[in-house]
């Protein structure tokens, strides 16, 4: 079996992330395994040409790992085991949360026309549970579902805060989960396999602390509470906040070459 491993990166991976890379284990069945960066700050293009990239060289498998996830040794050897156990499963990923800590990055009920509808599933143990989607920071693709695409393979949102006047990329990880989705495959969480991410901000590792079972085997949502964000019960009755959508075009633009 052929295995990538690609690495989209902001040009300085963190030291944990080198650390923990260092000390990955390959499953046996993976005879042949190469890696590849792409730098930049357009993640879900980083993305794109590492699909491309996988696709390309013949791989059967694809590992993603962002360079501020912190991975333990055996973490690509238990996704890769859930893919095996379900063959029409296209990706397989770790658990893990946001680097403030707030929330577990896999959703269900999300659909891209209103993000506004996604809630947060049950998970458990070592548990492996079918979503909608789930972050990329430590992912692995098979690369069947990739060619059974037409690229490009990956799109983004760009979330806007007018009124503190930010922007910033996100949900290619979702958009792809659904996209695969809708063409017959699932989409994996391994609750089992925990990794941590880092924020260079505070040198700090997400999640503070790991949830118990008994918080996270149930449906829930986030919700904001004097400025705070919080995990609850799915409660269809609260009121969703209002989102706005407008088409932005993109156009990714290659280096010439003679």
């Amino acid at each position: 079996m052929k295995l990538l491993i690609g690495i989209p990166t902001s040009g300085q991976p963190t030291r944990p992330f080198l650390d923990a890379l260092t000390a990955l284990v390959l499953p046996e069945s993976v005879g042949d395994a190469d890696r590849v960066v792409w730098t930049g700050n357009a993640v879900a293009v980083q993305r794109e040409m590492i699909a491309r990239d996988a696709v390309a060289r013949g791989a059967d498998l694809l590992a993603m790992i962002d360079d501020d996830i912190v991975v333990p040794p055996d973490a690509l050897v238990r996704l890769i085991d859930a893919l095996r156990a379900d063959p029409r499963a296209a990706l397989a990923g770790a658990l893990y949360y946001s680097r403030d800590s707030a929330r577990p990055m896999v959703v269900s009920r999300w659909v891209s026309s209103d993000t506004t509808s996604a809630a947060i599933p049950p998970f458990a143990g070592d548990r492996v549970a079918q979503v909608d989607g789930v972050g990329f920071g430590c992912v692995v693709v098979r690369v069947d579902a990739l060619r059974a695409l037409t690229p490009p393979y990956f799109a983004s949102h760009v979330y806007v805060d007018e009124a503190a006047r930010v922007v910033r990329q996100c949900d290619e990880d979702y958009l792809f989960g659904e996209r695969v989705r809708k063409a017959g495959w699932n989409v994996l969480l391994h609750a089992g396999v925990r990794v941590g991410h880092y924020d260079r901000a505070s040198n700090a590792t997400a999640p503070a602390h790991w949830e118990s079972d008994a918080e996270t085997d149930r449906l829930r949502m986030i919700v904001l509470r004097d400025g705070r964000t919080a995990l609850v019960p799915f409660d269809d009755t609260v009121p969703r906040a209002e989102e706005r959508q407008e088409r932005f075009e993109t156009t990714i633009l290659f280096e010439g070459r003679r």
